[in-house]
């Protein structure tokens, strides 16, 4: 039996491929949201280790150091949790794309299984009238076969 090829294959195909194209710039997405909350993990472990209090009497320089370095880790801190703000965004935007993307696959391919089914139902009548056309042939010659 031939291969029904409707006109809507080629473009369920081209939803497919921008399906999959979504799926995978969820995945990266996903892969740079981990990353970014692992730096920030990263960045607060650094920072609780570098804004401890000095021990003891420390000279003004020394001590300057240590705030400048505290601050910087905290800063570090705050560059890391926006990093991680945006990555969420960013793979928010990700998921709706492929959301998106699914769900016009999803009613094309609908579409496309209602024709193949009408196309199937199509065929199988067919086949039906041309068995009980070619019996009532074979009937009709039969009896012709008995007249004689």
């Amino acid at each position: 039996m031939a291969k029904l090829k409707t006109p809507y294959d080629t473009l369920l195909r081209i939803r497919r491929i921008e399906e999959d194209k979504a799926k995978a710039a969820l995945a990266v997405a996903n892969h740079a949201q981990r990353a970014a909350a692992a730096a920030l993990q990263d960045r607060r472990s650094y920072y609780a280790s570098a804004a401890v209090a000095p021990d003891g009497e420390t000279d003004l320089g020394a001590f300057q150091r240590q705030v400048a370095h505290g601050t910087a880790a905290a800063r570090a801190v705050g560059i890391a949790a926006g990093s991680l703000q945006s990555s969420q965004r960013t793979t928010q935007q990700a998921i709706e794309a492929t959301r998106a993307a699914s769900m016009r696959s999803q009613g094309l391919e609908k579409l496309v299984a209602r024709a193949k089914d009408a196309w199937m139902h199509e065929m199988l009548a067919a086949d039906q009238r041309t068995a009980e056309e070619s019996m009532a042939g074979k009937r009709g010659r039969a009896r012709r076969r008995g007249v004689q």
